[in-house]
C-alpha cells in the first residue's frame, strides 16, 4: 500500500513544499529512504521505529520505501520525522480515520514518542497560504510562532494524538493571536543602556544622533575606558520601533536560525549582535549544515556591533564589504543558490594601537610607529570607504565624571529628532527613487565649490563622494533643512576624516 504524507524543506528562509511518499512491500524487513536525504534525515529510521512503537503502535515488519519528493531537492535536518511516521501508520493501516491530504506534518520525534520542535516554522506556516485546505501539525513549542501567520494550527506534543487529528485541529481552530507592533515606548523601557549613562563625549554624542537617524556605519576609536563600548550599546535606543514589514521579515530569519522558541515565540526589536572577534567566516555569513543565517543576516533591520573590531581576521572583515553596500548577501552551495537579507548598521569599535595608549595625553604608549600602522592598516580602504562616520573618542576628563552642571540628554529625547528625521526621509521617497542627482541638487552654490575643494584635497573616491552627500542629507534633516549647505557639507566631512 502507498501512502503519502506532506512536510517542508527548508532552503535559507524559503519553505519548499515536499511529498513523502511510503510503500510497503514484500521483501525482507527494512526501511529504504531516497530523494536526497542528508545524515540527520537517513537517521530518522531509528528515531520513527522508537517513536512508534512508544506510542502504542505497531512497526511493520516488511520491506519498506519512503521517498522524500521532489527528488533533486536536498533534504536536511529532522523535521522529516513527523511526515515519516505517519505515513508509515497510514500505509500499514493504522490510522484509517485520517485523511493525511489535509494536513502538513514539521517535527522532529524523540525516541519515546514526543514531538520536538525544529527551525523554520515561520517560513513554512508563510507557505500554508498557497494551501487553503490543509492544517499543520507542529510540536507545542512551535505553536506560538506559527499562530502569528496562520491560525490553521493543529499541536501535538507525542505521537499517539495523530490518532485523533480530526478532533484536534477541530480544538484548536480560531486559536490565532495575531502579533502586535511595538511602540516607541515599548522598545524604550527594554533597552538597558542609555545615552544619559555617557560621561562628556558629546562629538561622539552627535556622531551617535546622525548615525541613527539615516543608519550610517559608524567607527569609533580610542583607548581602553573611554566609553566606546557603552555608546556603541546605546545606539538601539536611538533608533525607531520596527515596521509592519520589518517585524516579519526579521522573525523570519529568527525562525530559520532556530532562535524563536515557546518562550519567546516573536521578536518585537531591533536586533543587536555583538560576535566575538574569532568569529569565523561562515558565522559571519551564514553557512554550515545544515544552513544556518550569519550574523549579517541575524542583524537584518538591526545593528551589528563590532568590538575591538581591529583584532577581527581580515577575510572575515572583507566578508563585510559587499553587503554592507548591497543590503543583501548570495551564498551558492553544491544544491543551489540563495540570496538572505543583510540590511544592517555597522558600528565597530576600535583601540588605535595594540596597547590601547597611541595619542593618550596621560599614558604612553609602548607600540612602535611600525606595530601602530600594521593595526591600523587591520581594516581595509575598501571597507573603511563604506564607513561614514570615523570618530576619536577620547578619555573622558575627571570633571565630566564628577561635577555635571547639566544633566545629559537622554536617549528618548534623542530619539524624538532622530525620528523626525526618518519621517522627513520616509515622506521624500514617497515621491520616487533618491538618487545622486537629487542629492546633488540639494547643494547651495557655496556647498558646490566647498565639495569640488574636498574632493581634491582628500584624495576622495566616487563611494566616498555619495556616502558624504547621503550623510550630508541626513544631517540637513536633523537639523530641518532641505538645502545642504556648506556648514552642513563640512561637518560631514570631518566624520569621513
Amino acid at each position: 500500500m502507498i501512502a503519502k504524507a506532506y512536510s517542508f524543506a527548508l532552503l535559507g528562509l524559503e519553505a519548499i513544499p515536499i511529498r513523502v511518499e511510503v510503500d510497503i512491500s514484500g521483501g525482507l524487513p527494512d526501511l529504504v529512504m531516497v530523494g536526497l536525504p542528508d545524515t540527520a534525515v537517513r537517521e530518522s529510521r531509528e528515531r520513527v521505529r522508537a517513536a512508534i512503537q512508544s506510542a502504542g503502535f505497531y512497526w511493520p515488519v516488511r520491506r519498506l520505501l519512503v521517498n522524500l519528493a521532489p527528488a533533486h531537492i536536498r533534504k536536511e535536518g529532522s523535521g522529516y520525522d513527523l511526515a515519516v511516521a505517519a505515513g508509515i501508520l497510514k500505509a500499514s493501516g493504522q490510522l484509517e480515520s485520517v485523511d493525511l491530504d489535509d494536513y502538513v506534518f514539521a517535527g522532529e520525534l524523540s525516541i519515546d514518542g514526543s514531538v520536538r520542535p525544529v527551525r523554520g516554522i515561520l517560513a513554512m506556516a508563510a507557505s500554508m497560504a498557497a494551501m487553503p485546505h490543509k492544517a499543520f501539525a507542529v510540536s507545542e513549542e512551535n505553536v506560538g510562532e506559527a499562530l502569528q501567520v496562520t491560525d490553521r494550527v493543529v499541536p501535538l506534543r507525542h505521537l499517539s494524538q495523530t490518532a485523533a487529528l480530526r478532533e484536534l485541529c477541530q480544538q484548536s481552530a480560531g486559536r490565532q493571536t495575531k502579533w502586535i507592533l511595538p511602540t516607541a515606548d515599548d522598545d524604550f523601557h527594554d533597552l538597558k543602556a542609555d545615552l544619559v549613562q555617557v560621561a562628556g563625549q558629546n562629538q561622539a554624542r552627535r556622531a551617535l544622533e546622525i548615525a541613527a537617524a539615516g543608519r550610517h556605519n559608524i567607527l569609533m576609536t580610542g583607548p581602553p575606558g573611554s566609553g566606546k563600548s557603552l555608546l556603541a550599546r546605546c545606539l538601539p535606543s536611538l533608533l525607531p520601533p520596527l515596521s509592519e514589514e520589518e517585524v516579519l521579515s526579521v522573525n523570519r530569519i529568527y525562525s530559520a536560525a532556530g532562535l524563536l522558541n515557546k518562550e519567546k515565540p516573536w521578536i518585537r526589536q531591533r536586533p543587536f549582535r555583538c560576535p566575538h572577534v574569532n568569529l569565523t567566516k561562515t558565522g559571519m555569513i551564514g553557512g554550515g549544515v545544515p544552513f544556518q543565517p550569519g550574523e549579517i543576516s541575524l542583524a537584518h533591520c538591526g545593528i551589528l556591533y563590532v568590538d575591538e573590531i581591529s583584532e577581527m581576521s581580515r577575510p572575515v572583515l572583507e566578508s563585510l564589504r559587499q553587503p554592507a553596500e548591497e543590503r543583501k548577501i548570495t551564498i551558492s552551495k553544491s544544491w543551489g543558490t540563495m540570496e538572505l537579507p543583510a540590511d544592517f548598521q555597522l558600528i565597530g569599535t576600535a583601540n588605535p594601537c595594540y596597547c590601547g595608549y597611541s595619542g593618550d595625553r596621560r599614558i604612553a604608549c609602548r607600540c612602535t610607529a611600525f606595530e601602530i600602522k600594521r593595526y591600523q592598516n587591520k581594516i581595509s580602504g575598501p571597507l573603511m570607504d563604506r564607513i561614514d562616520l570615523r570618530i576619536s573618542v577620547p578619555r573622558v576628563e575627571f570633571d565630566s565624571l564628577q561635577f555635571r552642571e547639566v544633566t545629559p540628554e537622554t536617549s528618548k529625547q534623542v530619539r524624538q529628532r532622530v525620528d523626525q528625521a526618518w519621517q522627513i526621509r520616509r515622506e521624500r521617497e514617497k515621491k520616487g527613487s533618491w538618487d545622486m542627482q537629487q542629492l546633488q541638487r540639494c547643494l547651495t552654490p557655496a556647498a558646490k565649490d566647498f565639495l569640488a575643494r574636498v574632493y581634491d584635497h582628500r584624495g576622495m573616491t566616487a563611494r566616498g563622494y555619495g556616502h558624504v552627500l547621503r550623510l550630508a542629507r541626513t544631517i540637513g534633516d536633523l537639523e530641518g533643512q532641505e538645502a545642504i549647505t556648506a556648514e552642513i557639507l563640512a561637518e560631514a566631512v570631518q566624520y569621513r576624516g
